[in-house]
């Protein structure tokens, strides 16, 4: 079946469970499955010391906040999980995902809030109902485990991820770090009640002592030129083992050695942490036939926790940052935490998932930087110097050693290793995690701003305010701590449904409260590009079927949309004479890996071309047809600005001006203007070929020209560009019945002014500039793009203007005036005034 785009226009049946849509089971699973196919074999082909070295790393930032976990459960689950439990789920889950998950980067463990929820489930069961704990949580995990399966069959991602906001993962984040510090507080308090005074002011001073040392170590990095590079390197990354060792140790010398420290409660032999069972093994179905059903409640609220865990921790440790370049599979991952989970409740052990910041802490370990030649552009140029991109080492083996050493401390020798851990300590690296991930959350820098006086805060965007930001952010703050409250309460099973509620607030109630700027400049996305008031169609109108993309000219606007489009599953061939460094560096990125694999994964395809070139032109179209089964969207983006070298202002060169910097030819038979010629006429030869392509074959099809405000207003500057511009927007308008004729949708974006490589390229612009120009972002003018493709509604002549306050369909006929602002430059008067004296000089020269 061709690729397709699915918009809200078509039949329900088809758009939800149709092929391609967007419950269509078993559809993304399916994906993933290939996916794992093309990977695994070289996953595991790849090994070498940096691995080795992550490997220990994750290994250490892995299994000592495990043991925090550990003690904390021991005492809040009366005995029922302990250390032995923590590190067999953690090693179990961690190889399991190793060798068959579709992602080895996402590290598992047993997390905070897991542990918190799994505390108040054990005070409901033994203090409230007096039902066992263990095996209420046992049902309780299976019931978790086939609800991942079915959110995996209906793939939950597309309809769920997409809609998390910034706003959201930073409070769960925040709450994280709450938490941490919470149980640092516990911790103490219950070495107070069970050692002596002497015992518990040292707990203090090694709990502080632990953390600040911890923290002094991992800025090693900076230390330069104390200590060689490769001894700063290791202080960083092993900051936290070597303070916990230390204060381990310290304890022992002395006079401290006769205190009455507490120390982590382990087992001395291979059984579980409670005397009363004597296997790993739950005999779940003895429980009360009521309490099977029940137990779905607390099943449903720990997939919701687990689910939104884990997916956030794939998609933060495969962030664009660390050139990731193999595939994943966030579905098939689903599947198998399902599974694990069952398999942790029957053998009575707590349910690991993804985790913060031992995911993307995997990804950083595993990072390098490789030098990438800058292309060739022309003999007179000078070439640019090599680009550093950013690549990670994409294996299994250090996911699959850290796991291995971690599930090796289940034996006796290795327990009574970490039987000599102070509570102290664990108190002390609870602190130094709950700083790590505060120290990265963006709402600590706006908690430092909102302290700061008024008099140091830098300038603002427009119609950005700094008491709009304050306010943000007190929200943020509030709803952590009504969050973490809950926590306290008998309500704390429900805590993960609250965060997830706070996501159809984000989106439905604080844009009536907070501005559109506002909005824009504190929160994004959190799993995809852009934000939400970006005033586009969302992305979840765009099928997973890929589709095939012509872009002809490869400019900032035309970047940005090809970037998008692959980002949503979009195939793309792009055509220009010739990429620049940043449009190759994409086609690189996406470049297919084999012959076959065009049809499984989004591409990018280049192909040179003159576009005021017909038969150029037609050579394009015969390679898109070759690469691709279908052509679904074509976007005729070649554009110039009026340069000199076109220019009404600058005549074609004769006897008469032998000075102008035209480059159109004065002796042609028949003239021609480049603006016009690349502008217009490129335009309308490539839509007459789509148009004739997609109307033999019975196909619809979706044209979207790049027009401009300027087709809407006059422009003495650029006489011809603005010629261009109306002369396209009207085009557009005329073709636009073809949409309820034949389904071919032909539509134009009018951006205001965009900074796009036009501008720097010709001094004559560039010398406009000035400082307070404000600008619409590509991106923006790229989410407009997207939203002609994908909203069926428009397509029918639809002109959409887009400018710094947002888009409007611009009407036919009496339309308002654009807004000046974004529209016309601050250096335009100039260069109008600079024109009309040459003109007068001109004139008083003859």
């Amino acid at each position: 079946m061709s690729p397709s785009i699915t918009a809200p226009g078509r039949r329900q049946d088809a758009a939800y469970f149709g092929p391609g849509g967007r419950f269509r089971p078993f559809r993304l699973l399916s994906e993933d499955v290939s996916s794992i196919k093309k990977r695994y074999v070289s996953d595991w082909a790849l090994f070498n010391q940096q691995v080795m070295a992550s490997a220990v790393y994750i290994f250490f930032t892995n299994i000592l906040p495990g043991m925090t976990f550990a003690n904390d459960l021991f005492i809040q689950t009366g005995k029922s999980w302990g250390t032995i439990e923590i590190i067999f789920s953690t090693g179990f889950c961690g190889l399991v995902f190793s060798i068959f998950s579709a992602q080895p980067l996402t590290i598992l463990g047993v997390t905070g809030p897991f542990a918190v929820l799994a505390e108040n489930i054990y005070d409901l069961c033994e203090g409230s109902f007096n039902v066992r704990f263990l095996p209420i949580m046992a049902w309780a995990l299976i019931h978790a485990g086939w609800m991942h399966y079915l959110l995996a069959i209906f793939n939950a991602h597309d309809w769920t991820m997409q809609y998390v906001t910034n706003f959201s993962a930073d409070i769960f984040s925040l709450l994280n770090s709450v938490i941490y510090f919470h149980k640092a507080a516990l911790e103490l308090q219950r070495t107070h009640s069970e050692v002596s005074l002497a015992a518990f002011l040292y707990s203090i001073i090694g709990a502080v002592g632990t953390c600040l040392f911890a923290i002094l170590l991992s800025t090693a990095n900076s230390w330069k030129p104390l200590f060689h590079r490769y001894v700063r390197l290791g202080l960083t990354e092993y900051a936290a083992a070597i303070s916990i060792v230390l204060w381990i140790g310290i304890p022992h010398m002395g006079e401290l050695a006769d205190l009455d420290h507490l120390t982590l409660q382990v087992q001395t032999t291979l059984r579980p942490t409670d005397p009363e069972r004597r296997s790993f093994f739950v005999k779940f179905w003895q429980v009360p036939i009521e309490w099977v059903f029940l137990s779905i409640i607390p099943g449903a609220i720990i997939t919701v926790l687990f689910y939104f865990d884990h997916e956030i921790s794939s998609i933060i440790c495969t962030n664009k940052r660390y050139g990731i370049r193999k595939p994943g599979g966030f579905a098939w991952d689903i599947v198998l935490l399902g599974t694990t989970t069952i398999i942790c409740g029957i053998l009575g052990i707590p349910a690991a998932n993804g985790l913060l910041p031992q995911a993307p802490l995997h990804s950083e370990s595993l990072m390098y930087y490789e030098l990438e030649p800058s292309p060739v552009t022309s003999d007179d140029e000078v070439r640019e110097p090599p680009i550093h991109v950013a690549r990670t080492y994409e294996q299994r083996y250090s996911a699959f050693i850290q796991a291995a050493m971690i599930l090796a401390f289940i034996s006796p020798p290795l327990q009574r290793v970490l039987g000599l851990t102070q509570t102290s300590v664990l108190a002390g690296l609870f602190m130094f995690m709950g700083y790590q991930s505060l120290s990265v959350n963006p709402i600590l820098d706006r908690i430092v701003q909102l302290l700061s006086p008024p008099s140091d805060l830098p300038a603002l965007p427009s119609g950005v305010t700094w008491l709009g930001i304050h306010t943000f952010t007190i929200a943020q703050i509030v709803l952590t701590g009504i969050v973490f409250g809950i926590t306290l309460t008998v309500a704390a099973p429900a805590f993960p449904l609250i965060i997830i509620a706070l996501v159809p607030v984000r989106l439905t109630l604080m844009n009536r409260i907070w501005s559109r700027e506002t909005l824009r400049l504190v929160d994004g996305w959190a799993c995809r590009e852009g934000k939400p008031e970006d005033d586009t169609v969302q992305a979840e109108d765009v099928s997973t079927d890929e589709e095939k993309v012509l872009t002809p000219s490869y400019a900032g606007i035309n970047l940005e949309f090809a970037r998008l489009l692959l980002h949503q599953g979009c195939s793309v061939m792009l055509a220009d004479l010739q990429l620049r460094p940043a449009a190759e560096a994409l086609v690189k990125e996406y470049a297919p890996r084999s012959k076959s694999d065009s049809g499984n994964r989004p591409i990018a395809l280049y192909h040179q071309t003159n576009v005021v070139s017909w038969p150029d032109l037609h050579s394009l179209w015969s390679a898109a047809l070759e690469a691709f089964p279908t052509v679904d969207v074509v976007c005729p983006g070649a554009g110039i600005f009026e340069p000199a070298w076109s220019s009404f202002w600058e005549p074609p060169r004769t006897a008469t001006n032998p000075d102008s910097a035209s480059r159109d030819p004065a002796d042609a038979d028949l003239g021609h203007y480049a603006v016009l010629d690349i502008n217009l006429t490129a335009p309308i030869r490539l839509s007459q070929m789509a148009i004739g392509h997609w109307t033999q074959r019975g196909e619809k099809g979706c044209l979207v020209h790049i027009g401009s405000v300027a087709g809407l207003v006059a422009s003495f500057v650029t006489p011809l560009y603005t010629a261009s511009k109306h002369g396209l927007h009207g085009f557009v308008r005329s073709l636009g019945g073809l949409r309820d004729e034949l389904g071919i949708r032909v539509s134009a974006v009018a951006p205001g002014i965009v900074r796009t490589p036009m501008w720097d390229e010709d001094p004559t612009k560039a010398e406009t500039i000035t400082e307070d120009a404000v600008w619409v972002r590509p991106e923006d003018v790229a989410q407009a793009m997207l939203r002609l493709v994908v909203d069926e509604a428009l397509g029918d002549g639809t002109v959409l203007e887009v400018l710094p306050g947002g888009t409007r369909v611009v009407p036919p006929f009496d339309a308002p005036p654009p807004s000046m602002v974004g529209v016309a430059w601050m250096g335009y008067m100039k260069a109008q005034q600079d024109i009309v004296n040459g003109l007068k000089k001109a004139s008083h020269t003859n």
